[in-house]
């Protein structure tokens, strides 16, 4: 009898431990497919994961269609499939339009990943009632993260959020770096020698990336090689197509991929030109810098006060024209070693993706449990 009743018992803790680990669902809205793997994605998705959450990723042409359009809103907000989900986010901008009207219909919290800050001269040409519905999408949700603590008031004046609405940090970085590529062997891809000097670019390829003061390094500097890991199609291209000692990636890598192969290169290339207040804000909203400090490369980048603390660690040369890209180039190489191993320590002490992830997950805490 007394065995029995225990039996009972905990089959009854069994079912109820069952109910209580119901999966819950979340909608999440990319801008485009290709951020799917991002590392500010890839954070959110495994930090919904802690919580039991089965996370359906939404991006134009993706697997789970959407477009930002108010005709689309009217076309699909009464369908019942929103019914199922606990939980709405989006990144920046455009999907927070979609996302908070969701969430406000079906009476769900929300977040918002604002990778981007629309403002200024990146304002963009949508609507500006568009526009509008993107920022009340933002100023509903029950808390904002952006890629750097600069970016904050920004993001706070951008959308209109009050003081009391919560922004945290998460970084462009990966909570758990990829592991480095074989050296040698991408090397041999590449069709440049094991030791010699080699300066990176990766992302999407613009005239405000600094491409001529690349072409310019290479011509003074007959020692050095170029590898160009370039996520758009853009004419500057074309101008680096058969030059002698560049090597052009000729497939978007994924994500990881993109990172692993950044750890055979000697100096990494973070420009920024465009006016645009995000632009001038970039820090470690900037992928390609949390991507060449994790993996050991020291970096030339635009001078901006968010990038002070690149001297600071004395993982990198802050620029300002074309002249001064050339001298950090050598300042860079005649300090190799030791200026690989200030990015990793800047990587594991700034950037800090681990415990910054963790923040994120606090965040998450608050508003579903």
């Amino acid at each position: 009898m007394k065995h029995s009743m225990l039996r009972l018992l905990k089959n009854k803790a069994l079912h109820c431990n069952h109910l209580n680990m119901k999966t819950k669902n979340a909608a999440h809205f990319l801008l485009i497919s290709e951020l799917a793997g991002s590392p500010p994605n890839d954070a959110i998705v495994s930090a919904l994961r802690e919580f039991g959450y089965k996370v359906d990723l939404y991006a134009p042409g993706g697997d789970l269609p959407v477009e930002y359009s108010n005709k689309w809103i009217l076309k699909n907000l009464f369908s019942s499939r929103w019914s199922k989900y606990d939980l709405f986010s989006g990144t920046a901008e455009d999907p927070m339009a979609v996302a908070g009207v969701l969430a406000f219909w079906n009476r769900r919290p929300s977040f918002t990943l604002a990778d981007e800050i629309r403002s200024g001269s990146y304002y963009g040409n949508r609507a500006e009632s568009w526009k509008k519905l993107c920022r009340w999408g933002m100023r509903r949700s029950n808390f904002t993260i952006v890629n750097d603590e600069s970016r904050i008031q920004l993001q706070r004046k951008y959308a209109g959020l009050s003081e009391k609405h919560k922004i945290i940090v998460y970084p462009g970085c990966f909570r758990e770096t990829p592991a480095p590529g074989g050296r040698e062997a991408l090397r041999a891809k590449w069709g440049i020698p094991a030791d010699a000097l080699t300066i990176a670019f990766s992302g999407g390829l613009s005239v405000y990336s600094g491409f001529p003061w690349m072409m310019k390094a290479l011509e003074l500097k007959p020692e050095a090689y170029l590898v160009l890991q370039v996520a758009n199609s853009d004419p500057l291209l074309e101008q680096a197509r058969n030059k002698e000692r560049i090597y052009i990636e000729p497939q978007r890598l994924g994500w990881r991929e993109s990172w692993s192969t950044m750890s055979a290169v000697d100096i990494g290339t973070a420009i920024y030109h465009h006016s645009g207040p995000q632009f001038q804000n970039m820090s470690t909203s900037s992928n390609r810098i949390c991507m060449f400090l994790s993996m050991g490369v020291p970096v030339i980048a635009s001078r901006q006060p968010s990038f002070a603390f690149l001297e600071k660690y004395d993982c990198g040369v802050l620029v300002g024209n074309e002249e001064e890209f050339i001298k950090a180039i050598g300042h860079i190489q005649a300090r190799l070693s030791q200026m690989k191993e200030n990015a990793r320590r800047c990587a594991r002490e700034y950037i800090d993706a681990p415990g910054k992830y963790r923040q994120l997950v606090e965040s998450l805490r608050e508003v579903i449990l």
